[in-house]
């Protein structure tokens, strides 16, 4: 049996979830490809392969006007958010460049009478923001109408060029134009490309952030010597010193000293776990006292917490059986949309014979259909879901789970510490009160949790 191999591509080039599914079908047909998930929200795809080679798989998807490019095993994620910030800032600019046209292009169509100077200043103002702000879908579209594909790029292309057009055509005709109608049409899907940039980059950043628990740094012991180290210069059996409130820098085994360590970052547990030689300790973890010394046995995307980092990646690229349901939709949405203006138009000229009606009610077809929430709803609720329970410390497995969790009646939690404070408190002392000011005395050099209770419950009663 041929080894089953997962390879991880960055995409660019999507523009909606139909162009997800548009690859996702072509990597799927692949020799050698058992299983390719694409995901839009987070520019990811994932494909299960027996035998197939990437440089076919990024070959058979630039055809089509794509570009994906391998991520290696031990290469850091993109940063998606960084990306979608600057997708946002890109986005937005042309948003205000388009607007500053569009507004005093509509007070001319909507408030001052027609004229032919009126409509030759209409002509000059809607140019720049349908060819120039605009451009981007024109060039989608473009791209993929020679592979004989579509998106919802080519809903806002056709639907903006068809009244820049007609409104060519009838201002040397003599009617009446709708140049307000392109020129807003385009400012309005811009403001929306920006806010699905910010939506997605909000949502993105929960892995960054999960990453970022870890330590920067560690400290390597060379013989007697103690010297700071980048954490990715720490190598497998590495002897590293963690001081007292210090972060563990990574996974290892303690080879000497006793302490707590504060897990609840990954495990939930507030309470701290004793550590003493032979015990294993993980990076992100916070020791609460003592110097330990550990032996590195994991770094990088070994340790637990890149694993759990993982897991969340892996939630935020699955697709829930509505999801999937979308995209089947979707890949199928634009064709209809078209044949559907097109039909449109057709019985308006039947009907009345009048071309600017006709024209007026097909790109209406075409622009309300524009905005991708269809393909959009579902993977950015996913993201944003995973993410959001990743801030919180919940870890979702799959995409599945976030429509099995709308069924559930009843919770059941097996760890106490996961519906308190995350603190202990002194409540009841058993003796007299001098016992617990002795007690205090004894432990407020100590930064144990219990030994922090005694010390708290004791100002709390002004011993």
């Amino acid at each position: 049996m041929a080894k089953t191999d997962e390879i991880t591509f960055s995409v660019d080039g999507m523009t909606c979830a139909a162009c997800a599914v548009r690859i996702e079908r072509v990597l799927g047909k692949q020799d050698g490809v058992n299983e390719a998930i694409v995901n839009f929200a987070t520019a990811e795809a994932r494909v299960s392969v027996s035998g197939a080679e990437s440089e076919r798989l990024q070959e058979a998807v630039s055809k089509i006007g794509y570009e994906i490019n391998e991520r290696q095993p031990d290469e850091e994620r993109r940063d998606l958010s960084e990306m979608y910030d600057e997708e946002q800032s890109a986005q937005f600019r042309r948003f205000i460049g388009a607007a500053a046209l569009a507004v005093p292009l509509l007070v001319l169509a909507m408030l001052v009478p027609a004229s032919g100077l009126n409509t030759a200043v209409q002509w000059a103002l809607a140019t720049p923001i349908v060819f120039g702000f605009g451009s981007q879908f024109h060039k989608v579209a473009l791209k993929q109408a020679r592979q004989f594909t579509s998106s919802m790029d080519t809903l806002v292309s056709l639907g903006t060029v068809s009244a820049y057009v007609y409104s060519v055509w009838a201002y040397i005709a003599g009617n009446a134009v709708f140049f307000e109608t392109a020129g807003a049409i385009i400012s309005f899907i811009l403001l929306g490309k920006y806010f699905e940039a910010k939506a997605k980059g909000h949502a993105s950043a929960a892995v960054t952030k999960l990453l970022e628990l870890g330590a920067k740094e560690a400290i390597v012991l060379s013989g007697d010597i103690e010297v700071s180290t980048p954490i990715e210069q720490v190598a497998v059996g590495d002897l590293v010193v963690v001081k007292p409130g210090a972060k563990v820098p990574t996974d290892g085994r303690v080879v000497e000293g006793t302490s707590s360590i504060d897990e609840s970052m990954l495990t939930g547990e507030s309470v701290a776990i004793d550590k003493k030689p032979g015990v294993d300790v993980f990076g992100a973890t916070v020791n609460q006292h003592g110097r330990l010394i550990v032996e590195v046995t994991k770094t990088g995307g070994d340790t637990a917490l890149h694993q759990i980092a993982r897991l969340v990646e892996e939630a935020q690229a699955s697709k829930a059986p509505v999801q999937k349901l979308a995209d089947r939709v979707s890949s199928v949405f634009v064709p209809i949309v078209i044949v559907i203006a097109l039909a449109t138009f057709g019985v308006w000229m039947a009907r009345d014979g009048d071309i600017e009606t006709a024209v007026r009610a097909a790109v209406a077809v075409l622009i309300i259909a524009c905005p991708c929430a269809l393909g959009l709803a579902t993977p950015t609720a996913i993201m944003v879901g995973s993410g959001k329970g990743a801030e919180l410390g919940v870890v979702f497995k799959g995409a599945e789970v976030f429509e099995r969790s709308t069924r559930i009646d009843a919770v059941l939690f097996d760890k106490t510490g996961t519906l308190t404070r995350g603190a202990m408190t002194l409540t009841r002392i058993n003796g007299t009160p001098e016992v617990l000011l002795k007690a205090a005395s004894v432990e407020r050099a100590s930064e144990h949790p219990v030994a922090r209770a005694i010390v708290l419950g004791a100002e709390e009663r002004d011993m």
